[in-house]
Order: structure tokens, then C-alpha cells, then sequence
């Protein structure tokens, strides 16, 4: 009886080691197939792209510029490309703004992308996109009508912040302003399509020019005074100087008046 529990036993145990040896031996011969199939999938000749597609408004951007882009950085294996590089040579293009890269399965490429907008001119030569990024970009049928803007290195999306801001001020006065440009001193010129020139500091610059807007057209735009300059760089009034030489002040006690006639000096206290 003992014999025979003992020799079950010992069978059972062999089993279970058997058992054991063949369970491991079918892992490794998975994790065989595993590497050699994934050596397969990711050799650089095998599984190429077969297409990139690109998905764009394609105003100023040719379908030749992006497959020249692209091309050089799209070969080889479709599991172990740079979608990055991809992404990084669409972008490099002018007319260019943003990218986005995806796989398609089973052996393709997706590329949409949208193109710059041109928010205004920057200096000389270059231009502003919708973010404020300076630009160079060439076209024969580029905007003649957008504003100016200029301002030291770095400075684009400020000046075309105050732009967009200060712009929508002057307009509610029936001003239309067309030069924009902040000194290295960080003082605002701003130059209106007519050749009227306005003066601001960094000193909340808005506040000021809302208080001109209103004494604008409450009390100058009537007069037809011909301004050629105004200086807001004041604590509560601002000077006029008009095109022959003459000059005015106009502070808070002429706006309480409501009246603003050239000749009239009110408080304007320089900030």
C-alpha cells in the first residue's frame, strides 16, 4: 500500500515536471517567433510607406513642395519612422504654419497642414503670421493694405497684440490706423491713415488712448484742426500739435467741459 502511494507519487511528480519543461519550452519557442518576427517587421527594407497623403487648404503650399520636403525623410521601414523629422521638414516651408503627422495603416502617411496667415507687415521686408512669428515668405499677388508694424527683435506678438487692441479703440473714433511701432525706449508710435501720429508709454497705454478716442470725436473731429501729432505720454490730459506748428494741451478740465477748442490748455500733468 505504502509502495504504491510512494510510486504514484514519484509518477505525479514526473508529470508535473514534464508539464513544466513543456510549458517552457513553448514560451521560448514564442519568444523565438516574437524576435524573429519583430527583426522581420522592422528591418529597413522590409514594410515600406507606400503613400503619404497631405490634407491642407493649399492656397500658397503646391503639392510639389511637400512631396520635396518629405521625401528624403519618409524612406525605409513604416513602423520605425520619424514622424517628428516629417513634421519638422512640413514646417520648415514658408507658407507653412503648423503640422501634424500620423500613421495609416496598413502602409501610409498622413500629413494636414494648415498655412501661414499674414497678419501684417514687420519691418522692411518680412511680414507677421496669425501668431505673430516673423516671416519671410515671396508671392507676386501678396496683401498691398496690411498694416505696418515694427519693434525690436523678438517683439512681434506684443506689437500685434496692441495693434489688434489700440486698433479697435481708434475705430469706434472713425480713425483708421496704419502704422504701428514700438521704439527700443518701449514708447508706441502710431501712425493713422490719414498722417495723424500718436504717442504713447507703456503706461496703460489703452486707458489713455480711450480718453482721446472720446475727446476726439466729442470735440476735435468737428473743428477739422488738422492734427499732426498727439502726445498721450501725460497723467490726465494730452498736447496737440497741428500741422502749421500750432500747439494745445487738453487735460481733464476741458474734457469736463466737453469741449476741447484749440488754444485751450487744460491740466496735463507729463507721466
Amino acid at each position: 500500500m505504502l509502495d504504491a502511494e510512494v510510486s504514484r507519487g514519484k509518477s505525479e511528480d514526473g508529470m508535473g515536471l514534464f508539464k513544466a519543461a513543456v510549458l517552457l519550452f513553448a514560451l521560448l519557442f514564442a519568444l523565438l517567433v516574437l524576435a524573429f518576427g519583430a527583426d522581420w517587421l522592422l528591418r529597413t527594407d522590409n514594410f515600406p510607406v507606400r503613400h503619404v497623403r497631405f490634407e491642407g487648404e493649399f492656397r500658397r503650399v503646391t503639392q510639389q513642395e511637400l512631396e520635396s520636403a518629405v521625401m528624403n525623410a519618409v524612406h525605409g521601414n513604416f513602423l520605425l519612422l520619424d514622424l517628428d523629422r516629417v513634421k519638422a521638414r512640413v514646417e520648415s516651408l514658408p507658407w507653412v504654419y503648423k503640422a501634424s503627422v500620423r500613421r495609416q495603416w496598413p502602409q501610409d502617411v498622413h500629413v494636414r497642414f494648415t498655412e501661414q496667415q499674414l497678419a501684417a507687415r514687420w519691418g522692411e521686408g518680412d511680414f507677421l503670421n496669425q501668431a505673430g512669428d516673423v516671416i519671410r515668405v515671396k508671392g507676386n499677388d501678396l496683401p498691398a493694405d496690411l498694416a505696418r508694424l515694427e519693434g525690436p527683435d523678438g517683439t512681434g506678438p506684443q506689437v500685434l497684440e496692441h495693434y489688434k487692441n489700440l486698433g479697435r479703440i481708434l475705430a469706434a473714433a472713425d480713425l483708421k490706423l496704419a502704422r504701428i511701432t514700438l521704439t527700443a525706449r518701449r514708447t508706441w508710435r502710431l501712425t493713422l491713415l490719414d498722417g495723424m501720429v500718436i504717442v504713447l508709454d507703456r503706461e496703460r497705454p489703452a486707458h489713455k488712448l480711450e480718453r482721446f478716442a472720446r475727446v476726439y470725436a466729442q470735440s476735435l473731429l468737428p473743428l477739422d484742426t488738422n492734427i499732426r501729432q498727439v502726445d498721450l505720454r501725460y497723467t490726465n490730459g494730452f498736447a496737440v500739435e497741428q500741422a502749421g506748428g500750432n500747439a494745445a494741451g487738453f487735460g481733464s478740465a476741458s474734457e469736463r467741459a466737453g469741449s476741447a477748442g484749440i488754444g485751450r490748455t487744460g491740466v496735463a500733468n507729463k507721466g
